[in-house]
C-alpha cells in the first residue's frame, strides 16, 4: 500500500508525515528584528519573516502538522540551535496570546454593540408604534413609520455583524499561530 501525500502546493515539502515550511537566512540574526534592543530570546522577529511563516501556514492548513525547517548559511555561537527555537517559540506564543486578547475584546465591545443595536431598535419601533396610532392616516405616516422601523433595524447592522462574521478572522488567526507554536522546529546550519 503505497501513501500519498496530501495536496497542498509545490513549493513546501512533505516529509516525515508533515508539511516543511523551509526559511533559508544568511545568519539567525536576519531571523531578528534589528530594531529590537532585547536580548535574542526575549526579541521580536523581524516582520517578514513572521508574515512568510503565517502565511505558509494558512496555504498548508492548520489541520496538517508542520515542521518550520531554518536552513542557516552561518552558524552565530551567540545563537545556538535551542535559542533559535526557543526563540521562535516564545515569539508565537506571545502573538497567540496577543490574537486571544484580540478575541475577548472583540466579544466585550460585541455585547456593547448589541446591547446599543437593541436599544435603539426596541426604541425605534416603539416610536413606529406610536407614529401609527397617533399620527392621520395618509401617506406621511406610512413614511414616518416604515423610516423609523427601517432605522431601528439599520442599527442593528453593525452588532449583527460583528456577531455574526467579524470574529472569524481573529479565530482564524489565533489558530495558526497556535499552529506554528506547535510546530516542529528544525534549525540547521549549512556551514557547521
Amino acid at each position: 500500500m503505497t501513501t500519498s501525500t496530501p495536496a497542498q502546493p509545490s513549493r513546501y515539502r512533505f516529509a516525515d508525515g508533515r508539511w516543511c515550511i523551509d526559511l533559508r537566512l544568511k545568519s539567525p540574526r536576519h531571523l531578528f528584528d534589528n530594531r529590537d534592543p532585547a536580548p535574542f530570546r526575549e526579541r521580536e522577529l523581524d516582520p517578514e519573516a513572521v508574515e512568510y511563516i503565517v502565511s505558509s501556514v494558512a496555504e498548508v492548513g492548520t489541520s496538517s502538522p508542520v515542521s518550520l525547517v531554518l536552513v542557516f548559511d552561518d552558524a552565530d555561537p551567540l545563537l545556538p540551535t535551542e535559542v533559535v527555537a526557543e526563540a521562535i517559540r516564545v515569539h508565537f506564543r506571545h502573538e497567540a496570546e496577543r490574537a486571544q486578547a484580540r478575541l475577548t475584546t472583540h466579544w466585550q465591545r460585541t455585547r456593547y454593540l448589541f446591547a446599543v443595536g437593541l436599544s435603539v431598535l426596541v426604541s425605534f419601533l416603539a416610536l413606529a408604534e406610536v407614529v401609527g396610532r397617533r399620527m392621520d392616516e395618509g401617506p406621511l405616516r406610512q413614511i414616518v413609520r416604515e423610516g423609523l422601523v427601517i432605522t431601528g433595524w439599520v442599527a442593528m447592522w453593525r452588532p449583527l455583524e460583528a456577531l455574526l462574521y467579524d470574529w472569524w478572522p481573529l479565530v482564524r488567526q489565533r489558530r495558526r499561530l497556535r499552529h506554528v507554536v506547535d510546530a516542529v522546529i528544525d534549525v540547521r546550519h549549512i556551514g557547521a
